[in-house]
């Protein structure tokens, strides 16, 4: 037996409290995720700074996230670049 039926709530009394409701529709997780293009430019400068840098400082300096610029560190960009 549910929780909502030992709490005497039924489709129907809660369709006369709170009005019609539609149903939960899932949001589609096949969604391509859209990221950002960085451009040449900024890859080539940061494969080009000092290894002391951190990726938060070079996200910071670039206007990009810390793992993209991880991703671009380490040469496991997924990202396309502008052309």
């Amino acid at each position: 037996m549910s929780i909502l039926k030992q709490l005497g709530l039924t489709k129907e009394s809660m369709e006369k409290m709170l009005g019609p409701v539609t149903a939960f529709k899932d949001p589609d997780p096949k969604i391509p995720r859209r990221w950002e293009a960085v451009p040449e430019e900024i890859k080539e400068a940061i494969l080009k700074e000092h290894s002391t840098f951190t990726c938060r400082e070079l996200g910071k300096k670039y206007g990009i996230s810390s793992s993209c610029a991880w991703n671009i560190r380490n040469k496991k960009n997924k990202q396309t670049t502008k052309q």
